[in-house]
């Protein structure tokens, strides 16, 4: 008897584990819920809901809150907390709060499911700070909503119509115009860039928007592949072994002279040579030939300023 009652249990733990996995994972429709319990409905000849009510009781006995919207189970907190303190929750606020100004794009939804994974595991004290801080004074829009919150509004209706664009924009005192395809709004600290992807340069572009002069909507859609030309440079010296590489760079380690080979593919190129700059001699530029070129055009800007 003791054997049954213990096999018994262990079933009814595993249901309740795999429950909890599932919750874990995101929204749980009401079919999959059913999945779960449905042999024991049927051996016990008990209805589905008398069963699911009993697991569910079950669980929040423990502390876990589940809620159910339109045949959909949500997770509401985890079965263990994380003691956040209030600083904690204010820098969480604040991310919270700058998500909300970002375009409907995967990285906001990436944002905000990180958000709310970490919402979940508050502790008591957290869940009532939070609901204490007024969202309306923890982040400052000022500049995002006096400044470029039409331009930012034009620059989401061009990405998602897809449509070629002529922008002319003006970059270090110079006017640029470029025919390219929109890929999104970009926020960097205080700054809104409007990413475009250049199809005869091959390159992507994050341009300011306060610095676009114009644009003006092309009839047709592009079809090329926005893939940009990946830029290659070598790392001297003690950069080589100590350089830690981007997100967006591999490399397949040294040659033969002990020179870090890197690969760099999809980093705005003004953004990319800015910084190759900051290594000086350390750092050689070696493919494409127009990158070169533009590395000597800003060395030579920079050495006319020391000429007498």
């Amino acid at each position: 008897m003791m054997a049954k009652l213990s096999e018994k249990y262990n079933d009814s733990c595993i249901k309740i584990f795999t429950l909890l996995k599932l919750l874990l994972n995101g929204e749980v429709e009401y079919s999959e819920v059913m999945n779960i319990f449905a042999e024991e409905a049927s051996t016990n000849n008990s209805t589905f809901p008398v069963i699911l009510n009993k697991y569910m009781n079950t669980i929040k006995i423990f502390g876990v809150k589940v809620k159910k919207v339109k045949n959909k189970y949500y997770l509401l907190n985890m079965p263990f907390n994380i003691d956040f303190s209030a600083d904690d929750v204010k820098i969480v606020h604040l991310l919270k709060s700058a998500a909300e100004i970002l375009p409907n794009t995967k990285n906001r939804e990436t944002i905000k499911a990180f958000i709310k994974s970490i919402e979940m595991r508050y502790s008591e004290y957290a869940k009532s700070y939070a609901n204490s801080l007024n969202s309306d004074v923890q982040l400052d829009l000022t500049f995002y909503y006096s400044k470029l919150r039409d331009q930012i509004i034009e620059c989401e209706k061009f990405c998602a119509e897809k449509k070629k664009l002529e922008i002319v924009y003006v970059s270090n005192d110079d006017e640029i115009t470029i025919i390219c395809s929109p890929k999104e709004i970009k926020y960097q600290n205080r700054k809104v860039c409007f990413s475009v992807f250049n199809q005869l340069s091959r390159q992507v572009f994050d341009i300011p928007i306060d610095n676009i002069k114009s644009i003006k909507q092309m009839p047709t859609v592009s079809t090329s592949k926005d893939v940009s030309m990946s830029v290659v440079y070598m790392l001297k010296g003690r950069l080589a072994n100590s350089y830690k590489l981007k997100e967006w760079e591999y490399s397949n380690g040294y040659d033969a002279g002990g020179n870090l080979i890197v690969v760099n593919s999809n980093e705005d190129p003004d953004v990319l040579l800015s910084r190759l700059m900051k290594y000086a001699e350390n750092c050689v530029v070696l493919t494409p030939k127009f990158m070169k070129d533009r590395m000597r055009e800003l060395i030579e800007k920079v050495l006319e300023n020391y000429n007498e």
